[in-house]
């Protein structure tokens, strides 16, 4: 019987700034948005610190967190396991804990997607992210309100 080697791909990751600030000033922005965290009337939070990076930064790094829309299974893996598994990837390969699970309307009803804050020594805005290539705006970072995103909750 033949032994084989497994090797782990080997991954370039891109060099980009990060700041850090802790889960109050994350939260106190959600909140200037009204957006409400999920986890407020449990008086809880995922993480004491959060590292998010530039805009130019995010750019580097957001083409990697689009995924196939045949991953879709109804109920079991849609809209808000997209945006989970961007989270948790972006957490994992860059370092970056603030892609955060957003859950609101779109045009066509209640929808999971991306939140993500921007900025170089402090958070200078916000931005979402369809995860999903299946959708119309997928692969394109975008405002609050554009396109009918309207979040509502976000998993902090």
């Amino acid at each position: 019987m033949s032994k084989f080697l497994i090797q782990k791909p080997i991954i370039h990751l891109p060099n980009i700034p990060k700041t850090g600030v802790p889960y109050e000033i994350i939260a106190e922005r959600m909140l200037e948005n009204k957006i409400q965290p999920m986890l407020k009337p449990y008086n809880m939070h995922l993480d004491n610190y959060y590292w998010f990076t530039t805009l130019e930064g995010w750019g580097k790094i957001l083409y990697d967190l689009v995924f196939s829309s045949n991953l879709y299974r109804e109920d079991v893996f849609d809209c808000e396991n997209y945006a989970l598994k961007a989270m948790i990837l972006c957490a994992e390969r860059h370092g970056l804990n603030t892609l955060f699970l957003c859950l609101g309307n779109i045009p066509a009803g209640y929808h999971g997607f991306n939140i993500f804050p921007f900025g170089k020594g402090r958070i200078d805005g916000m931005k979402l992210w369809e995860p999903n290539a299946g959708f119309e705006y997928s692969g394109e970072a975008f405002g609050i309100g554009h396109y009918g995103y309207l979040p509502e909750l976000v998993l902090i």
